[in-house]
C-alpha cells in the first residue's frame, strides 16, 4: 500500500511556530564555548584546513596552545589520536565538519570584516556555527512534517510534530546542543526516510541520490549509524511476494542505484583519502580507546531504559506511547512493520551496547534521537487509536500527554541550569529535586561519585569505604624470571629490586574488578620505595596504574618522583580513581616502569583498594 501526501495549514503553522520557539531560545543561549569537547573534535579539521593550512594534522602545537589558553574547552586533548606511525590523527571522522563548513566560512568572513581574531575560536565563529545549526533543524522540521503527512491527516502531524520536538529531548538538542551530533542525525535521517518514501512511490532518481547522500553523510558523523542502510533496502517487505518486488525493482532501476552509490562514494571518498594517507588503508578505525566501545553481548537495557541517571523512558516518557504504537502499526500497516520494529530494535541494542550508555553530559539518552524519525510513524498510529476511543479516555490520555511534554520542557530547563546533574544522578537526588528550581538543602550528597575530567583527585570521604590490599611486593624472595635483579641494600638491610636497561618494568599486582566489588567505582592507593642512585643519566622511573582488557590498556595514570632526589630512599605514591570498567574481568595492573638504562632500585611496591562499605 502506497501512502498519500496530505496537505495542510495546521502542521505548517505548528512547524514554524515549533521554529521560531526553538531559534529565539537558542540566539538567548549562545556561549563563548559552543566549540568545546566532542563539538571541538568534530570541528578542528576546519580550523587546521583553512586557518592553519595543515588539513593532515601534522601539527598539533595549536592545539595544545589553545587548550592551555582556554581550558574550558576541553579537559584533555581526547580529540586527537594516534595514526599506526605515531603521527596525530583526527579521533572524529570529518561528517560533522563537512555539515559545519558552510556556517565556518561564514564565521571566517564575519571574524574578517569584523577585525576579530581569524581563528576558527573566536565569537563570530561561535555565532554562526550556532545560528547555522539552526538550518539543519529548519531541514529536519520540514522533512519530519513531509513524513508524518504522508500518513497522517494535517491536525495529527501538527500533535506529532509538537510531541516529537517539544515533548522530547531533541528540544534539548535543537537548542542549547545543535551542534552535537544527535541532531545532525535526526536531520538525515529524516531526509533518509522522505526520500526512501518518494523513491518507493515515484522511483526519481533525485530521491535515490538523497538516500545515497543522507546515508554517507550519517556513516561519516557515526558510522554504527551506517545500519541505516537496512530502511531503503527493506521498506515496504514483509514477506517472500514483497521482497521479490523490492528485487525486481532495485534490478529493473539498477541505473539509478549504481548512480547514487557512486554519489554517495563522492561524499565519503576525502574521509577515505584521509585514512589512505595515514594509515595505508581506505577504512580505519580512528575510535581507539579500550575504555569505551561496544560489547554486544552485554547491553545495558535496563539502565538505558529506567535508570535515573538518563534512562530514556523516564527523561522521554511520552516515546512511551511510541511503543505501545507498534502494535496498531502491524494492524494499519504491516507492510512497514518489520522494517520500522527492526530498524528501531536493532539501533537499540547497538546503543544499549555501548559500554558508556549514558553518552557523556547529555540529556536522556542522547542516541535515541536518531530513532524518533520511525518511531513518530507508530506514535501517530498510537494516537490515531486514542481518538478512537471514549471521551473520558480520550480527554485524560492527551492531558497527560500534556503534562509529559511540560515535563520534558521543566527538566531540560533543570539540565540546562545544572540542577539536575547530567553525570551523578540518583533516585534519591531525582526524587530531592523533582519539581524545584533549585537544589534543596543536603541533596548534593545523594548525588554518585564524582570523577574528573583533567586527571585531578581528592579523596574526601573515607570513612565511607572499606580498605583492603591487593597486592604487595617486598622482594624478599627471588623470582625465576630475574633471580639476578635482586640485590641486599645496606641502608635497608633488605633485599630490593634492581631496574636498569635490560629489565625495565617491575614485576606487577594485578587483580579483576569484578573480584573486589559490584560497585560502580573504586580508588586505589599505591606506593613504592625508590632509590635513584647518585650519577643517575636519563628518564627517571614511573609508578604505573592502568586497566586492561584484550583490546588494550585505559585508564592510564603515573606518579613519577624528581629524579634531583637522588642518593636516598623516597617514597613514590599514587592516588587515583579509575574509570569505569567496561567489564568485570577488566584487570587492575600497578609497576614501575624505568625508563633509563642508569640503574635504579625499588622495595615494597604495595596497593591498597578502597571500595564503598
Amino acid at each position: 500500500m502506497i501512502p498519500t501526501q496530505h496537505s495542510g495549514r495546521v502542521s505548517l503553522v505548528t512547524m514554524v511556530l515549533v521554529f521560531v520557539l526553538v531559534a529565539v531560545y537558542r540566539c538567548l543561549h549562545i556561549g563563548p564555548n559552543e566549540l568545546s569537547w566532542d563539538v571541538f573534535g568534530y570541528y578542528i579539521h576546519l580550523p587546521a584546513t583553512f586557518v592553519h593550512g595543515d588539513p593532515m594534522l601534522r601539527d598539533i602545537g595549536w592545539l595544545r596552545e589553545l587548550l592551555a589558553q582556554r581550558p574550558e574547552v576541553s579537559g584533555t586533548l581526547y580529540q586527537v589520536t594516534q595514526a599506526p606511525d605515531g603521527s596525530p590523527m583526527y579521533f572524529f571522522l570529518m561528517g560533522m565538519s563537512l555539515l559545519y563548513l558552510p556556517f565556518f566560512l561564514l564565521g571566517h568572513a564575519a571574524a574578517g570584516l569584523t577585525a576579530q581574531p581569524m581563528d576558527g575560536f573566536s565569537q563570530p565563529y561561535q555565532i554562526t556555527m550556532a545560528l547555522g545549526a539552526l538550518v539543519y533543524t529548519w531541514i529536519g522540521l520540514v522533512h519530519l512534517r513531509r513524513i508524518l503527512l504522508s500518513f497522517f491527516s494535517d491536525r495529527m502531524a501538527a500533535w506529532l510534530i509538537i510531541l516529537v520536538t517539544i515533548g522530547t529531548n531533541w528540544f534539548h538538542f535543537m537548542t542549547v546542543k545543535n551542534l552535537e551530533t544527535a541532531n545532525f542525525l535526526f536531520v538525515l535521517m529524516a531526509v533518509l526516510v522522505w526520500n526512501t518514501i518518494q523513491w518507493h512511490r515515484t522511483e526519481r532518481l533525485r530521491n535515490i541520490v538523497w538516500i545515497a547522500i543522507s546515508l554517507a553523510l550519517i556513516t561519516l558523523v557515526k558510522p554504527s549509524e551506517v545500519l541505516a542502510v537496512l530502511i531503503p533496502v527493506f521498506w515496504g517487505v514483509h514477506d517472500r511476494a514483497s521482497w521479490a518486488t523490492q528485487w525486481d525493482r532495485a534490478v529493473r532501476l539498477r541505473a539509478q542505484v549504481f548512480k547514487a552509490m557512486g554519489v554517495g562514494l563522492v561524499v565519503v571518498l576525502p574521509q577515505m583519502l584521509y585514512w589512505w594517507k595515514l594509515t595505508g588503508s581506505p577504512v580505519f578505525d580512528s575510535y581507539q580507546n579500550p575504555g569505551v566501545g561496544l560489547d554486544l553481548w552485554r547491553p545495558h537495557v535496563a539502565d538505558a531504559l529506567f535508570s535515573f541517571k538518563k534512562g530514556w523512558l523516564l527523561y522521554t516518557p511520552v516515546m512511551a506511547f511510541a511503543l505501545v504504537g507498534f502494535f496498531h502499526l502491524r494492524k494499519k500497516r504491516p507492510d512497514l512493520f518489520p522494517v520500522i520494529l527492526g530498524s528501531f530494535l536493532l539501533s537499540f541494542w547497538i546503543i544499549c551496547s555501548w559500554s558508556e550508555w549514558w553518552y557523556g553530559a547529555s540529556y536522556s539518552v542522547r542516541p535515541m534521537m536518531t530513532t524518533y524519525v520511525l518511531l513518530s510513524i507508530p506514535l501517530g498510529f498510537c494516537m490515531e487509536a486514542i481518538v478512537r476511543t471514549s471521551l473520558p479516555v480520550r480527554i485524560g490520555l492527551f492531558g497527560l500527554q500534556g503534562l509529559l511534554i511540560a515535563l520534558n520542557l521543566f527538566q531540560t530547563w533543570q539540565h540546562h541550569n545544572g540542577i539536575l546533574d547530567p553525570y551523578r544522578t540518583t533516585k534519591d537526588y531525582y526524587l530531592a529535586i523533582f519539581g524545584r528550581t533549585a537544589v534543596p538543602p543536603g541533596a548534593e550528597w545523594t548525588k554518585s561519585v564524582e570523577r574528573s575530567f583533567d586527571g585531578s583527585y581528592s579523596f574526601t570521604n573515607p570513612e565511607q569505604y572499606r580498605r583492603m590490599n591487593i597486592g604487595h611486593y617486598d622482594f624478599e624472595e627471588k623470582d625465576h624470571e630475574h633471580p639476578d635483579h635482586y640485590v641486599q641494600d645496606t641502608l635497608l638491610h633488605s633485599q630490593v629490586f634492581r631496574l636498569d636497561g635490560n629489565v625495565q618494568f617491575s614485576p606487577s599486582i594485578r587483580n579483576s574488578y569484578g573480584a573486589l566489588t559490584d560497585r560502580d567505582h573504586i580508588r586505589i592507593k599505591a606506593r613504592v620505595r625508590m632509590l635513584i642512585p647518585e650519577g643517575f643519566e636519563g628518564e627517571g622511573p614511573c609508578l604505573v596504574f592502568t586497566m586492561e582488557r584484550q583490546e588494550g590498556s585505559y585508564g592510564y595514570v603515573t606518579s613519577c618522583p624528581d629524579t634531583s632526589q637522588r642518593g636516598r630512599w623516597i617514597d613514590v605514591v599514587l592516588e587515583n580513581m579509575p574509570p569505569p570498567a567496561r567489564e568485570p574481568g577488566d584487570r587492575l595492573i600497578c609497576y614501575v616502569w624505568h625508563r633509563s638504562a642508569s640503574p635504579i632500585f625499588i622495595d615494597d611496591l604495595s596497593v591498597d583498594v578502597f571500595v564503598v562499605k
